[in-house]
């Protein structure tokens, strides 16, 4: 079927109905793009970004300069967050806390980065309507489905430098989860070419901010390996999530490793339900135990995957790989001496 490329909605409706979702920011005509989607058409996406298949769905493009008139600010909404490093079951738990209308989860909207790529150039202070640009994607994010209903969103890591803004602009909570450095490699190795183009690119991404800083000049890292720059962008990321930190404070931030998430799903999921404030039973939790949540890839759920299946794809990377994982693991904290050895963020979720 083919795309549809606009849709007759007045503003008032683009701005009133959450199924108009903020699809996308066009920088160079300073443009938002939205689809209108169903909640359940959302939900089941694990990328609400360019991998998202939408040509089914209406759209509409409405001027920034339009909708900063349309939207105004006022109280901060309650919008929470689940940060994440990649390769830490963050899918996972935000599939586990969806429940129609009570908590919608968004996963990696590409609106997000798109406004992460504006700030890194330098676009949002050019005018006051482009200053309000991350509050006012907020605002339309946050739209609850129902009354008391909640959402969570799961940014992607290419918009970890909005946490900051989310912080200001936001009265919700934020979740940072993350897997151990060892784990962090073992998963980009067991998924092949792919995931080693992404972690370069994901580190690539974070050290644009800072590439007058670097402790290694430009040639150095061209010649490091897959392994060391994946875990530098690990390390980049603990970086930037602790400097965030400062602006929640324990009563809006917590941190997870997600091991724990997936030794006691339960105890988890009920510390998150609480943290966020989420109107989730204990039957959600005892449904999504029960179901094929923990049993199921997160983003391909055709795919029989759980726990156990992870533990022994690692430690088949771990007989191929230990050596040089271990050698990487060590060199990366005497190059990124900032990161604790322990627990790398502050305030866990468990203790």
């Amino acid at each position: 079927m083919p795309a549809v490329q606009s849709a007759v909605a007045p503003m008032g409706d683009v701005v009133g109905d959450r199924r108009w979702f903020p699809e996308d920011f066009h920088a160079p005509r300073q443009m938002l793009s939205f689809v209108f989607a169903e909640r359940e058409v959302l939900a089941r996406e694990p990328f609400l970004d360019n991998r998202w298949q939408q040509e089914h769905l209406l759209r509409r493009q409405v001027g920034l300069v339009d909708l900063a008139t349309e939207v105004p600010s006022g109280l901060p909404p309650a919008l929470n967050f689940l940060w994440h490093t990649s390769f830490c079951c963050s899918t996972l738990l935000a599939r586990a806390l969806d429940s129609p209308g009570r908590c919608l989860s968004l996963a990696e909207p590409m609106v997000l980065v798109s406004i992460a790529d504006a700030k890194r150039a330098g676009l949002i202070e050019q005018g006051w309507h482009l200053s309000r640009l991350p509050e006012i994607v907020f605002r339309l994010l946050a739209r609850p489905e129902a009354l008391g209903a909640r959402v969570l969103l799961k940014p992607s890591n290419f918009a970890n430098i909005l946490v900051a803004d989310a912080a200001r602009l936001t009265a919700g909570r934020s979740l940072f989860l993350y897997s151990d450095l060892e784990s962090f490699l073992v998963s980009m190795l067991k998924s092949g070419l792919p995931l080693r183009k992404y972690v370069r690119r994901l580190f690539s991404n974070l050290i644009a901010p800072m590439r007058d800083q670097l402790p290694w000049p430009q040639a150095e890292i061209f010649q490091m390996s897959d392994l060391e720059i994946a875990a530098l962008a690990w390390h980049l990321q603990i970086l930037e999530f602790r400097k965030a930190w400062r602006l929640l404070g324990p009563e809006r931030a917590t941190s997870l490793d997600c091991a724990a998430l997936l030794s006691r799903p339960g105890d988890v999921l009920r510390r998150v339900i609480a943290f966020y404030g989420l109107p989730l039973s204990e039957d959600h939790v005892t449904n999504v135990l029960a179901g094929n949540t923990f049993r199921r890839h997160a983003k391909l759920p055709a795919e029989v995957f759980d726990a156990q299946r992870r533990v022994e794809q690692a430690a088949q990377i771990l007989r191929q790989h230990g050596d040089d994982i271990a050698r990487v693991v060590e060199w990366s904290y005497r190059a990124c001496p900032l990161t604790p050895r322990d627990a790398p963020l502050p305030n866990p979720l468990l203790k």
